[in-house]
């Protein structure tokens, strides 16, 4: 990389790239579209992480906070607290399950699930801003790469 008059680092898609600025790409990049979400969250009310909440149980229905956790990679207490506070918001509410009355799933409210459809077209909006200057084929290649990099680190863990 090289610095600019304005002090930012200028890198070269020719230049060769190694494990490490790759990485750091990726850290980047996660930070600009965390951002990019966050600003357009903004208006919505909700706190980060949240909305991850919302299009997990969006996808997934009724899940036990345990479960919720498991998904979002998240521990229990994160998960309670996140979920009990967007239970006091009317979000979310907890449902006894029909088959085990020990077990309590968490499920979107209809605002919950008006929120969750905001969400995607928020992640819509940001993701086409993000991915403006790739073509179809691109994203395709990008998304396959970054999950591949996923699983394999995530394998790597499990040992």
């Amino acid at each position: 990389m090289t610095s600019t008059a304005g002090g930012h680092s200028a890198w070269s898609a020719d230049a060769p790239a190694d494990e490490a600025d790759v990485l750091v790409a990726l850290r980047f990049a996660e930070r600009a579209a965390r951002k990019a979400v966050a600003d357009e969250l903004a208006g919505t009310g909700l706190h980060t992480g949240q909305e991850l909440v919302l299009a997990k149980l969006l996808h997934h229905g009724s899940l036990p906070v345990a479960r919720l956790a498991k998904v979002l990679d998240v521990e229990v207490p994160t998960a309670t607290k996140t979920t009990q506070r967007m239970e006091a918001a009317g979000l979310v509410r907890r449902v006894k399950s029909a088959t085990d009355a020990r077990q309590v799933g968490i499920e979107l409210t209809d605002r919950g699930v008006e929120l969750a459809h905001t969400v995607q077209e928020i992640y819509d909006r940001a993701g086409r801003r993000a991915l403006a200057q790739l073509t179809a084929e691109d994203r395709r290649v990008l998304r396959n790469l970054l999950w591949t990099i996923t699983g394999t680190l995530e394998d790597l863990t499990d040992i």
